[in-house]
């Protein structure tokens, strides 16, 4: 008989309720904790407030409750040493310690790692003063790209293709402190122009599978329009991800990111969400991200036929190898039901009316579920999510049930897929 086992996944947003929703399906995996949750995910596991910032009430919590693995949605508790407070401890969490995890909160530290391993990336200066920004710019030229060193919530890039955007860049950095701590030393890098593609690996150790590849639409208006937010709609997997791309990233990046990190005494354990720009048919990493992306998650867990309980376990107690994985043959498309205005200043507490099928998929992102009411209170609102044969097919599926789901100031982008059918 399988014993089934205890989750408890850490975190707020639509990935977050995605976990959930796996595991909820999962025949391995008997009681789902999330913290703090949503709307969503209060409806198939148990949601419970913990300060995410106190490790040892984390994990008070997790043997209080005899908890097999915990999972960590968002980058924070990572960058913050969750992992490494667990091991102590001898508790199975997923995800890679403080040190691998500067590979995000340190855009500097992984352009230097990138740099030191060959693995192919943009030029770059790392900036901690307007004036070696100048000098960074008139070195590389316009465009360029400043991006503030720590965590920005996914926000800290700014692309500059004027001498004014760059001008009105680095105030943002240096004077105006938009991005906080975060920008106290800047990445100045060399802008590629190509196509953008996400690769998200399982790893342990010198092990990985990957997982699936995803694009992600930053934008928030039609036609990548609009100030950058933390995703608008995704879709999985991309025409962009050929075998040849595949095989590069893996032999490329992947492998020697994970061969830097075992040098530097931390074997690398968990995600690895890899943002390659293909130049020339050559993938060239923009970012590296320590955790699952959002929105790709809500479309790469789906298609997932396969344990999602059995891999992360296993990648956690190093038996990664023994992992069957099976994907789906299918496409996923996520639209992102906003509220009008975000990413900057919108309206909270709108009545949501589902009118949507049994069947249909929509994780839920800014939610909360009051006397059986359900209302918006986040800037992304609801991932919902469509599949299909081909792309084309999953697009309709999204939008199809994204019309049937009403609020007041709702909001989405209405080409969300449509650069993928011009790839084909």
């Amino acid at each position: 008989m399988i014993k089934k086992r205890k989750v408890l996944v850490l975190g707020s947003g639509g990935r977050e309720h995605a976990f959930v929703y796996k595991f909820h399906n999962d025949p391995l995996v008997s009681e789902i904790f999330c913290s703090p949750g949503n709307g969503g995910t209060g409806l198939i596991a148990k949601n419970i407030l913990l300060d995410l910032d106190n490790h040892n009430e984390i994990m008070s919590f997790v043997k209080d409750n005899n908890i097999d693995l915990t999972v960590v949605g968002p980058e924070n508790p990572l960058a913050d040493g969750i992992v490494d407070s667990f091991r102590k401890s001898n508790l199975i969490i997923f995800g890679p310690d403080a040190f691998c995890a500067q590979l995000e909160s340190s855009k500097i530290f992984a352009r230097d790692i990138m740099s030191e391993y060959n693995i192919p990336h943009p030029k770059y200066y790392a900036c901690s003063n307007k004036q070696e920004a100048m000098e960074a710019k008139n070195t590389l030229g316009l465009p360029i790209v400043l991006k503030a060193d720590g965590l920005a919530a996914g926000k800290g890039v700014i692309i500059c293709n004027t001498e004014s955007e760059f001008d009105d860049g680095l105030k943002h950095m240096y004077e105006k402190n938009t991005f906080g701590e975060a920008s106290k030393l800047v990445s100045v890098e060399e802008c590629l122009i190509g196509e953008e593609l996400s690769v998200f690996a399982v790893c342990e150790g010198k092990n990985y599978k990957i997982l699936n590849t995803a694009q992600d639409h930053k934008r928030v208006f039609d036609n990548d329009l609009g100030p950058n937010t933390g995703g608008m709609g995704a879709y999985s997997p991309t025409p962009l991800s050929t075998n040849s791309i595949i095989t590069q990233t893996s032999r490329n990046i992947i492998e020697p990111t994970l061969k830097a990190m075992n040098d530097k005494g931390h074997p690398y354990s968990g995600f690895l969400y890899v943002g390659i720009m293909i130049v020339d048919g050559k993938p060239y990493v923009i970012e590296y991200n320590v955790r699952m992306g959002d929105p790709e998650t809500q479309v790469v867990l789906p298609l997932l036929e396969s344990s999602l309980f059995d891999l992360l376990y296993k990648s956690a107690t190093e038996s990664l190898s023994d992992v069957d994985m099976q994907i789906a043959d299918k496409t996923a498309v996520t639209v992102v039901l906003a509220s009008k205005g975000y990413p900057n200043h919108y309206e909270k507490n709108m009545v949501i009316d589902m009118q949507i099928d049994e069947g249909d998929l929509v994780f839920h992102a800014g939610t909360t579920i009051d006397k059986g009411l359900l209302y918006a209170t986040g800037g992304r609102v609801l991932n919902v999510v469509g599949f299909g044969n081909n792309l084309q097919e999953a697009i309709l599926d999204a939008y199809k049930i994204s019309n049937r789901i009403k609020f007041k100031n709702k909001y989405f982008r209405t080409d969300i897929g449509q650069k993928g059918l011009r790839y084909k």
